[in-house]
């Protein structure tokens, strides 16, 4: 539960008790409330995460740890604003091979397409 956007995504479509996926009781930013206090505590710290992601342009923009590729400060990548994070690292990838660059992320890309 390190990133935001899984972390909200998890938060809205179980939080509270009894909610099921169909019927949310927190909205968008109630889930993101949440979901940016639970990545914003101390967490331990792990070895080698610059081998997490080897093609770092296909690295989900709110992974909160770098090495990063677009230059954004590793607190955007916390807890956003992701456009402009999505925007550059498709920009750095074109004409290169990577397929996934700047998301989807566990479906917030196409979310935040819809707002």
């Amino acid at each position: 539960m390190s990133r935001i956007l899984t972390a909200a995504a998890y938060a809205m479509h179980n939080m509270r008790f009894g909610t099921t996926f169909d019927t949310p009781v927190l909205n968008d930013d109630d889930a993101y409330d949440v979901a940016g206090y639970i990545v914003s505590q101390d967490r331990p710290k792990k070895a080698n995460l610059e081998k997490d992601f080897p093609i770092r342009l296909e690295k989900p923009v709110d992974t909160p740890y770098g090495p990063y590729a677009d230059g954004f400060s590793a607190a955007q990548h916390k807890l956003g604003p992701f456009a402009p994070i999505r925007v550059r690292v498709q920009e750095l990838a074109k004409g290169t091979a990577t397929r996934k660059a700047g998301g989807p992320d566990n479906g917030s890309w196409e979310a935040e397409a819809v707002k």
